[in-house]
């Protein structure tokens, strides 16, 4: 029969297959030199001829198994018709930590070196009917239970009389480990793209759902309003609050949401939310809590690990149809370098670890690598929106810790989050108590670029006794700060703005204001500008949109902290 070397790639092009034993042979006695005698002589030397062939052909034997033996990738010799291991090399002993003996003579499928037997067996009947076969990313399992990822190319020859298969085998692990960093790495720079674009857009919508929500609390209150137009105002603020959700959740994804952190007991959070959970998730779901009794502590924001838990809580109910058992599981675990190289982005380290467990259908691997992205969904439309694993993804990430996903069709699905742990006690939470709402005759510099969101957080404070002067451009402000014959107690300032911002328009004005107290506002968090100022005595941060309520509070806060002496006398000398 004659066999051909070359055989196709999928793509089309050539692949070199394994070279069948006598035609190695053979190459081995041409690069050694052996040549036919001449033909004068070929009548007197053709038993010496006979000899010197069967010598060298003996000699060539003696060198393949040579290179049988050390060469640097397995070598799998079976019989074609049966499948059973007839020779195995050094290198896949060692790979595999098999002895000889206890892979010769036996099926693939038999000892468990193949994860997936039905795939296995496929395989070979495949490559009888082809006579080649190869493999790019074939899991073989040790004897260890390691997975070890190889690529296998397997030939069918012909050798002295025997049809046999030799399969090459090249272990592909430490490549398969790159390309999956490279793809973490892709994925990472795709999300922070997506999470900067997010987070712009829900920076300019909270500006328009300010004014939105803001004047349907004026017009709400109005005593002269019809029924039905109270109801459609109603309507149009529970439009605009469905609104201000969405752009907290890209906020969120985006890490770009203001976060109140403490010192945080993740099982009493756990305990908090399920008591929730258990009314909300249905009579077919099962929800079980296994927390570790020795817990370390947390520095998180306690409203944002209930919103975690109730959004990946809700998602595998989704994924229950018929119901099922969410389980929560909570531990310490402390991550080595070496297991940290395995799986970025987590550095070696002490974590407090929540495990969130379903028992759905599961995920394939193209579905798990977009679950975070916004607005991604496998739900019907109409059915959801697509933000609630990216907005659990930004709180995570926000709070310092990762978020992993494990899950196979049928099979479930786990999401493990990691969130750096600390020595210190946990704080005490108090419930928040409500601070009336008080006016004043105080003098108020607002300074905000957007002129419909400016002119509706003056009327909020007109409406409470105070005296404003506004502007939208900081230059603009300055001057009129210098003009103003009188005290000038708070300033009220986006932190972005045209010409310079927030924080650089507080800094001028403290050379000849330094009574001035400044509160800020921005859609962003008050981490977007730490490094140019952080909020103390005498400053704040409230985030956009803010209610009316909200707004009069903190400035009433503001105002009643008391000036330091140093910086009484030293206005006053001023304006001296």
């Amino acid at each position: 029969m004659k066999e051909s070397t070359n055989n196709v790639r999928p793509n089309g092009s050539p692949e070199q297959s394994a070279v069948p034993v006598e035609r190695l042979q053979q190459q081995i006695l041409c690069a050694e030199g052996f040549r036919s005698r001449p033909p004068g002589n070929r009548g007197n030397s053709r038993r010496s001829d006979g000899a010197a062939m069967a010598d060298d052909l003996r000699n060539s034997g003696v060198r393949y198994r040579r290179l049988f033996e050390v060469a640097q990738d397995g070598i799998l010799m079976l019989d074609a018709s049966t499948g059973l291991i007839t020779d195995v090399n050094p290198f896949l002993m060692h790979l595999l930590g098999y002895s000889h003996e206890e892979l010769v003579g036996k099926a693939l499928w038999e000892i468990g070196l193949l994860k997936d037997i039905a795939a296995a067996k496929a395989a070979f009947q495949e490559l009888q009917a082809n006579n080649y076969g190869r493999y790019d990313n074939l899991p073989l399992k040790s004897k260890g239970g390691l997975s070890v990822n190889v690529e296998v190319v397997g030939n069918v020859y012909n050798d002295n009389g025997e049809t046999v298969i030799q399969c090459n085998i090249r272990d592909i692990t430490q490549r398969k480990h790159a390309e999956k960093s490279g793809q973490r790495l892709r994925q990472a720079h795709k999300m922070e793209a997506v999470g900067q674009l997010a987070g712009g857009l829900a920076h300019d919508f909270n500006n328009l759902l300010g004014v939105i929500l803001g004047y349907c609390e004026i017009l709400g209150e109005r005593p002269d309003l019809t029924e039905p137009a109270r109801k459609m105002i109603a309507e149009i603020h529970n439009a605009g609050t469905t609104g201000k959700n969405l752009t907290q959740r890209l906020l969120a994804f985006s890490r770009r949401q203001a976060l109140k952190p403490v010192l945080l007991d993740l099982n009493e959070a756990v305990n908090r939310t399920v008591v929730m959970l258990n009314r909300l998730l249905g009579d077919n779901v099962t929800l079980v809590s296994v927390l570790n009794g020795s817990l370390g502590t947390i520095e998180a924001d306690p409203s944002q690990i209930d919103q975690v838990l109730m959004n990946l809580a809700i998602n595998a109910r989704d994924a229950m149809p018929k119901g099922g058992t969410i389980s929560i599981i909570t531990s310490n675990v402390d991550i080595d370098e070496a297991s940290a190289a395995l799986y970025p982005p987590i550095s070696p380290g002490r974590y407090v670890m929540m495990t969130v467990s379903d028992t759905g259908i599961g995920m394939n691997l193209d579905t798990q690598s977009h679950i975070f992205e916004p607005f991604f969904s496998t739900k019907a439309p109409g059915s959801g929106t697509g933000l609630g694993l990216s907005t659990v993804f930004g709180i995570v990430k926000q709070s310092g810790g990762t978020i992993g996903v494990y899950s196979e069709l049928g099979h479930g699905t786990s999401f493990r989050i990691r969130f750096p742990r600390c020595d210190r006690a946990p704080a005490v939470l108090q419930p928040a108590t409500e601070i009336p709402l008080r006016g004043g005759s105080e003098t108020i510099l607002l300074v905000d670029d957007s002129n419909p969101l400016r002119q509706l957080t003056r009327m909020f404070l007109e409406t409470f006794g105070y005296t404003v002067l506004d502007s939208g451009d900081s230059g603009e402000a300055l001057r009129m700060a210098a003009e103003h014959p009188g005290p000038l107690p708070l300033m009220i300032t986006d932190v972005v703005m045209p010409g310079f911002s927030g924080p650089m328009l507080a800094e001028k004005l403290a050379s000849t204001r330094p009574e001035i107290r400044v509160l800020y506002t921005s859609g962003y968090t008050a981490e977007e500008f730490s490094q140019d100022v952080s909020p103390g005595d005498d400053s704040a941060f409230l985030t956009k949109p803010f209610s009316r309520d909200d707004l009069v509070r903190k400035v009433r806060e503001l105002l009643d902290v008391p000036v330091p002496p140093a910086r009484r006398d030293s206005s006053v000398r001023l304006a001296g």
